[in-house]
């Protein structure tokens, strides 16, 4: 104990034995400490070590006694402690404190010898450099003080016994963000973000993630993955439920536009067309922002972040009288790999009428791309895309005779796909001759397409059909070839219809 200090002994038997206390004679005579019946000891001026006895008679007729020394020795020095105890995931400590949590600091107080005191009577008092950085409070009792961190910044707190000149201690209380990226505080509608922070709780359990508002920062519960939904102020929580909870302010600006970074062009297989672009919300770089974990990156899939994007298609030409909408199924993806939004494009089934304009009109697809849910004023970025649906056949049946034995077949398409067409006939009857070859537009391939010998025919007609396909893609088109024998024109026009 300090000098002029009160202590409340508190013993195991109290309430079951009847409890007695007694200073024992000092050796000196001279009188350090007093003792009520209560238990509550109180020191004097005088410095040294004193005995007190402590006697308990039980109900059962036994008796107990313990002498415990009782030191008076004047203070020293103090020392601060902090709590709740801050755990990291790394077991590395912290070198500032996390913005936004609350902690008790309580003031322990020690003899010259290293000691702790159990009663002292000092009238501590406290002081900050800094008074918008942290709030300091009194705690509930006289050696504690409760510290609340609210903004970034260095303070410097120092405690001290107004009673006793020299008792005192000083403490910097940097206080940091503890959620990361930094990269974070800045962002745009689009931001696809992973935030991250070593704190974790004492049995090294993550805490939880949250946002103040869910329409402008979406925020997966477990994992911390974001999505920048709309624009505004928003703060971002971490807690760790009955221990500490911390924040992190974010800005979320609207795009100024969408940039268009790569795209491929479109490609027919089989009658599927694949095409992508890949855009972004940011005038540079990608939409990902900090570095993500495996559960984040799967939990990014569950956030939908591509349903912010927009993908708006159409013909650059006029002369396509069907909207691209009617070609195409849009298809809007987030890829984590390369932090980009992508917009893929599949083309559905064309029936000839369509695959008789995109083959033989000189025209692309126009890819733009909006921002869904926010009041996009933006530049919309956009890219044509050339458009190859394949060939086409301008015969789907083929009709010779012994009086009209040879025909022309037209066949339309992008110039690296023609040069590369397979035409063949299943039957040596039918002769299958190239007969012009166009690299205008619209670029073509004339077949002559007829019977090797009419008198091969008199005795009945004859089924053959051309094949065309191309090694470039999975299109193949089949035309039925019939070949009969008339004895006059006319009759063989009749056979026509």
């Amino acid at each position: 104990n300090a000098s002029f200090t009160s202590f409340l002994w508190l013993v195991s038997r109290d309430g079951v034995g009847v409890l007695t206390y007694r200073v024992l004679d000092c050796p000196d005579k001279a009188v350090l400490v007093q003792v009520d019946e209560k238990g509550l000891l109180s020191s004097g001026s005088l410095t040294g070590t004193a005995s007190l006895e402590v006697n308990s008679q039980e109900t059962f007729g036994v008796n107990q006694t313990i002498i415990v020394a009782v030191k008076v020795v004047p203070v020293s020095f103090l020392r601060l402690s902090t709590s709740p105890v801050l755990y990291t995931a790394n077991k590395e400590t912290l070198s500032a404190l996390p913005l936004g949590t609350t902690l008790t600091f309580t003031v322990h107080f020690h003899d010259s010898s290293g000691d702790v005191f159990h009663a002292q009577n000092s009238l501590l008092t406290f002081a900050t450099n800094r008074d918008d950085l942290v709030l300091v409070g009194k705690g509930p009792s006289n050696n504690t003080f409760i510290v609340r961190t609210v903004n970034v910044g260095l303070t410097l707190l120092a405690v001290w016994d107004t009673e006793q000149t020299g008792i005192a201690d000083y403490v910097a209380l940097p206080v940091r963000h503890v959620i990361h990226p930094e990269g974070a505080e800045s962002l745009v509608v689009g931001d696809v973000i992973c935030f991250h922070t070593p704190l974790v709780s004492q049995e090294g359990v993550s805490g939880t993630w949250s946002s103040s508002s869910g329409s402008i920062l979406q925020v997966d519960a477990k994992t911390g993955t974001a999505v920048a939904r709309d624009s505004g102020s928003v703060t971002v929580y971490y807690e760790i439920p009955g221990q500490l909870k911390t924040y992190r302010e974010v800005v979320i600006t609207s795009a100024r536009r969408t940039t268009i970074m790569t795209h491929t062009g479109v490609k027919n297989t089989g009658g599927e067309v694949d095409s992508r672009v890949l855009v972004t919300t940011r005038e540079t770089g990608t939409n990902l922002i900090g570095l993500c974990s495996s559960p984040q990156l799967e939990a990014i899939s569950e956030l939908h972040p591509e349903s912010s994007i927009s993908c708006q298609l159409q013909f650059s030409s006029d002369a396509v009288d069907f909207p691209a909408h009617d070609v195409f199924v849009i298809r809007t993806g987030f890829d984590p790999s390369t932090g980009f939004y992508s917009c893929s494009m599949n083309v559905q089934h064309l029936n000839d009428q369509q695959l008789k304009v995109l083959s033989t009109t000189r025209t692309g697809v126009v890819v733009k791309v909006g921002i869904q849910g926010s009041h996009f004023s933006g530049e919309q970025d956009s890219a044509e895309l050339p458009i190859n649906p394949g060939f086409y056949a301008d015969q789907n049946e083929i009709l010779l005779s012994d009086q009209h034995f040879s025909t022309d077949l037209t066949v339309y398409g992008a110039l690296d796909i023609l040069s590369h067409l397979e035409v063949t006939s299943s039957s040596p009857v039918i002769v299958i001759n190239k007969k012009e070859v166009s690299d205008g537009f619209p670029s073509f391939v004339k077949f002559a397409v007829s019977i090797s010998d009419p008198r091969l025919i008199t005795q009945g007609a004859m089924s053959a059909r051309i094949s065309i396909s191309s090694p470039l893609n999975d299109q193949s088109i089949i035309i039925p070839v019939t070949a009969i024998h008339v004895t006059d024109r006319s009759t063989a026009m009749q056979g026509r219809f």
